[in-house]
C-alpha cells in the first residue's frame, strides 16, 4: 500500500486562509506566542498545526475530524460571504462565524485519539523536526498535539523565545507561572509610578493607569519638539493636544 500523507492530497486552503487572516485580526488579541517577544516570521498557529497533522495523517483520514483538531468549527467561507455582504448593504452581522478562532482550540481528548489512533498507522512514535523554526510555531502546535518535537534556529532571540513558549512552560508551569506573576507584578507597579501623571484616571471606575500608546519619536528641526513617528494619527479637530512623555 503506498504510504501517501493527506498534505499530498489535500489541504482546506481556503478554511486556512481565512483562519490565518482571523488569527491576526487587529483590534483581536493575538496569539499569546506573538505577544511573547515581536518576531517578524511567525506563522500562523492554525496552518502550522495544519501542516503537522496532515503530514502525519494518512491520505484517506477524515476530513471533517481534521478540521475538527485545526479548530475550524464552522464554515469560514460562508462567514467571510456574510462579511462582505455587511459591507456592501451596511447591515451588521453581529457574529458571522459562530465559533471561536481557530487557534484558541486546544486539541481535546476526542481529537487526540483519533489523530493517535490514524496517524499509528504511518508513524508510531514520530518526532517532528524544524530545523529553522523562528518564532516557534511548528514546536508549539506540535506539543500541543501532544508529540516530541525537535527546533533548531541560528538565531539566539529565537531560541529564547522558543524555550519560554514550548519548553518552560511545559517542563515547569507552576513554577513558571508563579515567577511570571511575581515579574509582572513589580513591572506594572514601576510603570504606573512613571505614568499615572501623563494617563490620569482618579476616581474612574476600572481605572488602569499604564495605559499608554508607544512609538518612536524625532526631534523637530524648528520647534524641537518630538514628533511620534505613526501613520494613523491625525489631529483632533477640538484643539485637545498632544501630551509626550520621554522614557
Amino acid at each position: 500500500m503506498a504510504d501517501r500523507r493527506l498534505i499530498e492530497r489535500w489541504l482546506p486552503i481556503t478554511e486556512l486562509g481565512i483562519e490565518s487572516v482571523r488569527e491576526r485580526t487587529p483590534m483581536t488579541p493575538f496569539p499569546a506566542p506573538n505577544r511573547l517577544h515581536v518576531w517578524w516570521a511567525r506563522r500562523p498557529l492554525v496552518a502550522s498545526r495544519a501542516a503537522v497533522l496532515a503530514s502525519l495523517l494518512p491520505e484517506d483520514a477524515d476530513r471533517r475530524c481534521f478540521l475538527h483538531a485545526l479548530g475550524v468549527h464552522g464554515d469560514p467561507l460562508a462567514a467571510r460571504k456574510r462579511i462582505d455582504h455587511a459591507k456592501r448593504t451596511g447591515v451588521r452581522v453581529k457574529d458571522p462565524y459562530g465559533y471561536d478562532r481557530a487557534f484558541k482550540h486546544i486539541p481535546d481528548q476526542e481529537d487526540i485519539a483519533w489523530f493517535e489512533a490514524k496517524r499509528s498507522a504511518v508513524a508510531s512514535e514520530p518526532v517532528v523536526l524544524d530545523p529553522t523554526a523562528g518564532g516557534g510555531s511548528i514546536p508549539f502546535e506540535t506539543t500541543r498535539l501532544g508529540l516530541s518535537s525537535l527546533a533548531n534556529d541560528l538565531n539566539p532571540v529565537a531560541t529564547l523565545a522558543m524555550k519560554a513558549t514550548v519548553k518552560w512552560p511545559f517542563n515547569w508551569p507552576t513554577t513558571l507561572l508563579s515567577e511570571f506573576e511575581g515579574l509582572a507584578h513589580r513591572w506594572r507597579q514601576a510603570v504606573e509610578l512613571k505614568l499615572s501623571d501623563v494617563f490620569p484616571q482618579h476616581g474612574l471606575p476600572d481605572r488602569v493607569d499604564a495605559t499608554y500608546l508607544w512609538a518612536r519619536t524625532v526631534t523637530c528641526p524648528y520647534c524641537e519638539g518630538l514628533v511620534p513617528l505613526s501613520p494613523n494619527w491625525r489631529l483632533a479637530p477640538g484643539g485637545t493636544g498632544v501630551r509626550l512623555g520621554a522614557c
